[in-house]
C-alpha cells in the first residue's frame, strides 16, 4: 500500500481585513504517492486558497499540511508549482528558463542546459532552445513551464487551472503531455481544474469542494483503465457516467447566472 505524500488535517481559513471571509472550512485530505488528484468546484469556491495552502504559500488560519510527515513549511522538499498565469521570464532564452529551478540548486551551467535540452527534445521543444517567449504560441511557452516544473524531479507537483486560457486544441495536446510524463515520473499531482472532463481525463480521483466557505462535499475514483487516450476518453461509458454524477453534484452550487 502507497504511503500518503500528502496531508491536510483540519485546514480552516479566513481572510482578514475589515469584513473577514470565511475560505475554507475544516477540509482533511491525504494524497498518496503517485496520485493524480484533482479538485474541481463552482467558481470562487476557494480552490486556489486550497493549493496555495498545499504548497505553503499562505498559512492557513488553523490546521496543517505535512508533505511525507514532515511540515510543508520545513523547506525540505522539492515542490513543483505551475499557475494559471505565464511565468516565463521574457528576457531569458526558452533554456534558460527551463534550467532556471536548477540554476537556484546552483547546478553548474553545462549540467543544467544539458538536462534542459534533453527535455525540450523529448516534450517537441527542439529548435527552439534559443528562443525566446514572445517567439512561442501560447501552448509551446505553457509547455516550457511544464518541464521547468519536472526538470528537478519535485516531490509534488501544484498545477493551478494551468490550461485555462488556451484553445481546446492546445488544451488537448497538453493534457497529453502531461498525461505521458506522469507515467514516465509517477511525481504525485494536486491539479485544480473547474472543468470536470479535463479532472476526470486526468486523474486518479477528484475532489469535489462546495461553495465558500469551502468543505469536501463529495470524492470520486476515476476507474477508467490506463494508459487513458485523450480522444477516445470520452466516450468510455464510465467517463460519461462519472461526468453525469460530478455534474448532478455541482448543479447545487452554482448560480443561475453560471447555470445560465
Amino acid at each position: 500500500m502507497k504511503k500518503n505524500k500528502l496531508e491536510l488535517k483540519g485546514i480552516h481559513h479566513i481572510y482578514g481585513g475589515e469584513k473577514q471571509t470565511e475560505a475554507i472550512r475544516h477540509i482533511d485530505i491525504e494524497v498518496k504517492d503517485g496520485e493524480f488528484l484533482a479538485i474541481v468546484g463552482a467558481s470562487g469556491c476557494g480552490k486556489s486558497t486550497l493549493l496555495n495552502i498545499m504548497c505553503g504559500m499562505i498559512e492557513p488560519t488553523e490546521g496543517e499540511v505535512k508533505i511525507d510527515g514532515e511540515p510543508v513549511r520545513s523547506n525540505k522538499h522539492k515542490i513543483g508549482y505551475i499557475s494559471q498565469t505565464d511565468t516565463l521570464l521574457p528576457w531569458r532564452k526558452i533554456e534558460s528558463n527551463v534550467a532556471l529551478g536548477l540554476e537556484i540548486e546552483k547546478i553548474p551551467k553545462k549540467e543544467r542546459l544539458e538536462r534542459a535540452r534533453e527535455m525540450m527534445r523529448v516534450s517537441g521543444l527542439e529548435g527552439f532552445e534559443k528562443m525566446y517567449p514572445f517567439e512561442l504560441s501560447g501552448g509551446m511557452r505553457k509547455r516550457a513551464v511544464i518541464i521547468r516544473a519536472l526538470i528537478q524531479n519535485p516531490d509534488i507537483i501544484f498545477m493551478d487551472e494551468p490550461f485555462g486560457p488556451l484553445d481546446v486544441f492546445t488544451r488537448e495536446t497538453l493534457q497529453k503531455e502531461i498525461l505521458r510524463m506522469w507515467t514516465e515520473r509517477k511525481n504525485t499531482i494536486v491539479y485544480i481544474t473547474h472543468d470536470i472532463a479535463e479532472a476526470i481525463t486526468l486523474a486518479d480521483r477528484i475532489v469535489l469542494l462546495s461553495r465558500r466557505p469551502s468543505v469536501i462535499k463529495n470524492e470520486y475514483i476515476v476507474d477508467i483503465e490506463r494508459p487513458r487516450i485523450i480522444e477516445e476518453c470520452k466516450y468510455n461509458p464510465k467517463f460519461l457516467e462519472l461526468e453525469k454524477e460530478i455534474w448532478n453534484d455541482i448543479k447545487d452550487e452554482l448560480t443561475e447566472e453560471e447555470v445560465d
